[in-house]
């Protein structure tokens, strides 16, 4: 694995690792015609790690925990579960990965992330696998959408693509709009105005 420093300057100064996050994101379209949107974190530290009531070894993950959510075409949420192998506090931790279970009946697409805080309040979910949850509408887009958009073509669709003003290269004023949407093109504000 490359790491991101290949690709940023040079670093100022020498320096030491500190710590490891790797996040893994994984669709199947399954054959019963559903999608599966899958995630997984490990934290690793370069030397021991002591919490208030575990010790890690020198490279032993201190978080390993993955979830899985199942979403039909229109990216609604069937069904979510979590799983914890590694957790800081594994008396306690494991509690919170049962609360994914309330994501059932939320749209990834529809103010999906603001579901998880109102659904699974801070203090009653687990912050890893939330911010798993919080990838996977990307996830859906890059896999499920993206293969319709693929298959439809070069036909205008009817509704505005949910990409549009999602990101500099999809902004209403940009190239990229003008020639594939031009539909929903909008013309520059100057500036000053």
């Amino acid at each position: 694995m490359v790491a991101p420093s290949h690709f940023l300057s040079r670093p100022a100064c020498g320096r030491k690792a500190s710590h490891s996050r790797t996040i893994q994101l994984q669709a199947y379209e399954r054959q019963d015609g559903l999608w599966d949107m899958e995630a997984l974190i490990e934290d690793v530290k370069p030397e021991e790690f002591t919490t208030q009531t575990t010790q890690f070894a020198c490279g032993v993950p201190i978080h390993l925990m993955a979830m899985r959510v199942t979403v039909n075409d229109a990216l609604d949420v069937l069904a979510a579960e979590g799983s914890m192998q590694r957790m800081p506090f594994p008396s306690i931790c494991p509690e919170a990965q049962v609360r994914l279970e309330r994501l059932v009946g939320t749209n990834l697409l529809k103010g999906f992330r603001q579901e998880i805080s109102k659904r699974i309040p801070a203090h009653d979910r687990c912050s890893h696998l939330s911010e798993l949850a919080s990838l996977l509408p990307t996830l859906a887009v890059q896999s499920i959408l993206q293969g319709k958009i693929v298959a439809e073509g070069d036909t205008l669709p009817s509704a505005r693509p949910l990409k549009i003003g999602g990101c500099h290269a999809w902004k209403e004023d940009g190239p990229m709009v003008l020639k594939h949407y031009p539909q929903w093109y909008r013309q520059p504000v100057a500036s000053g105005e």
